[in-house]
């Protein structure tokens, strides 16, 4: 598994998730990378959790039959890059399962939900919290998170 973060989340990146390699998108070329990592061939599977450009980007980095996962957006693809790398984009849109009104949508959102706690109630996933707030600190969370100062997860206790 590979990764890309910024140069000042490299450490924490190796420390909590372990990845094979990290690119370090501020000082490699991360196309450059990929090439190199994969010698070559490009990645078989990317998840995009950054933005529509990005997911962009990402498909000149996937292998001949690779798959794009993307959180964020779309990327405009035509159907000659689709065909000829014989790839496929994949959407994941949680909150559409949720306002989709399909009761089995909603009861699969419900299940992973209830996977995803019990996971971590468990041990055997790690959210990566690296913050609880006060709800009256909510609001300087947002700005802390938006300023890119929190490397990790920010939780806000409701009743604290």
């Amino acid at each position: 598994m590979f990764t890309t973060c910024s140069t000042r989340n490299v450490d924490y990146v190796r420390e909590h998730v372990r990845p094979d390699a990290i690119i370090d998108y501020r000082t490699q070329d991360v196309d450059e990378r990929v090439r190199e990592l994969t010698d070559g061939r490009g990645a078989d599977l990317i998840v995009d959790t950054v933005s529509g450009e990005e997911a962009e980007r990402d498909l000149g980095r996937l292998a001949y039959n690779g798959q794009l996962v993307t959180i964020v957006d779309v990327p405009p693809v035509s159907a000659a890059q689709m065909f000829g790398g014989a790839m496929s984009i994949d959407v994941v849109n949680l909150g559409g399962a949720h306002a989709s009104g399909n009761p089995m949508e909603q009861h699969d959102l419900g299940t992973m939900a209830s996977d995803v706690l019990s996971m971590v109630s468990q041990g055997q996933l790690d959210p990566l919290i690296t913050g609880v707030l006060p709800f009256s600190d909510l609001v300087e969370g947002l700005h802390s998170l938006a300023e890119h100062k929190v490397t990790g997860k920010l939780v806000v206790d409701f009743d604290a």
